[in-house]
């Protein structure tokens, strides 16, 4: 189970874009190799999540001892976990609730 905490960036930073660091406890993974896998993991999903993120600073925590190390699974729940950072996609649409005012038609 891993956790993010998003906070907002401001002034010359959010020229940057999003920022992450990753916080793996010797109680959760003792051996250094298994902490620095998921380390290594999540650094790599958020290398390719980072172009669609909004400028943020993310904490990524392991919350609780990972059941195994399998790295398919930890990079399904990094990606899963960084794809719902990502702002929703704005769809133009021209309706009466696009927020646009109404264009009057001419008198006859």
């Amino acid at each position: 189970m891993i956790h993010y905490g998003p906070v907002n960036i401001t002034g010359a930073d959010v020229e940057n874009g999003a920022r992450l660091g990753v916080v793996v406890a010797k109680r959760h993974l003792k051996r250094a190799h298994d902490r620095n896998l998921v380390k290594r993991l999540a650094r790599e999903a958020f290398r390719h999540a980072r172009p669609g993120l909004r400028p943020l600073d993310l904490v990524l925590r392991l919350n609780s001892r990972p059941e195994g190390l399998d790295r398919k699974a930890l990079r399904a729940e990094l990606d899963q976990l960084f794809g719902r950072m990502r702002p929703p996609a704005v769809v133009p649409d021209a309706g009466p609730s696009s927020g646009k005012p109404p264009v009057p038609e001419p008198a006859s």
